[in-house]
């Protein structure tokens, strides 16, 4: 069942998108894109617990030959149209049939701007008809968190208001461990960069040992997201990892929801 989310009076429209931005600009000019997604799945159960919306390019290209089109001001509005393609492509895929959820990237400083929250999105899902209990914002790693105790007093509001909003990439990237320390998001997602070849490096896997404690310290079950090889999920199974993404399970699919195998 679709919760009832009424979210609260927008103060005055935001006059910047991205910083340095011209104020009350409208996007001019965006990049042809696509939609991939990515399962995350139970490796004890074989479920899928959800599917993680990626940009591609209209044939497949990477990420970057998208989000490297995108002026740097204008960035904030392409992640708001990003997130409803998003959202209309999981809907025509048959997404809301299954028990998934939807994870969509947001960027940190999209966080609290009226025109490009993560409410906007889930206006659009109202509008749209899909399932707001199963979108799960994850904060992107794709630009640094300038001041983590303000992001998280934002996050902490929004998820009084009900929504579900995880941390993207902890172990690296910006402010990660910083912004746990003031924040409990309702999940966290661990690098590949910090689990790669963990099965063949004592050091590594104690180093994620001791993320995965501190996770779970903070009350999160962690996803673990960038398995390529039987001996990571199998040094992962070891420390009690459930819920994996990875191309050993499943490769992104361009506009469709891949089924993941897990050996």
């Amino acid at each position: 069942m679709t919760p009832d989310f009424a979210p609260e009076p927008s103060p005055e429209p935001a006059t910047t998108d991205a910083p340095g931005a011209t104020p009350g600009l409208v996007p001019a000019y965006a990049p042809d894109f696509a939609i991939a997604f990515q399962p995350i799945v139970d490796v004890e159960t074989g479920l899928t617990l959800a599917q993680e919306a990626l940009v591609r390019g209209p044939k497949g290209e990477g990420a970057g030959s998208v989000l490297g089109a995108v002026p740097p001001a204008q960035r904030y509005a392409f992640d708001t149209r990003l997130r409803r393609r998003a959202l209309e492509s999981a809907i025509r895929l048959g997404l809301p049939a299954t028990t998934a959820s939807l994870t969509l990237n947001i960027y940190p400083g999209c966080i609290g701007i009226p025109d490009y929250c993560a409410t906007r999105t889930v206006e659009d899902a109202v509008a749209l008809g899909f399932p707001t209990d199963r979108l799960v914002f994850e904060i992107s790693e794709m630009e640094p968190v300038e001041d983590p105790e303000a992001l998280a007093a934002t996050l902490g509001a929004l998820q009084r208001r009900g929504l579900r909003i995880a941390l993207d990439d902890v172990g690296t990237g910006h402010a990660r461990i910083p912004l746990l320390m003031v924040w409990r998001p309702d999940g966290a997602k661990v690098a590949r960069e910090v689990i790669m070849g963990l099965d063949q490096d004592p050091d590594r896997f104690e180093k994620v040992r001791e993320t995965l404690e501190q996770l779970h310290a903070f009350g999160m079950v962690p996803v673990v997201e960038g398995i390529e090889t039987p001996g990571e999920l199998a040094a992962l199974r070891r420390l009690g990892v459930r819920a994996m993404q990875g191309y050993l399970f499943a490769r992104p699919g361009l506009e469709m929801l891949p089924v993941p195998v897990v050996p």
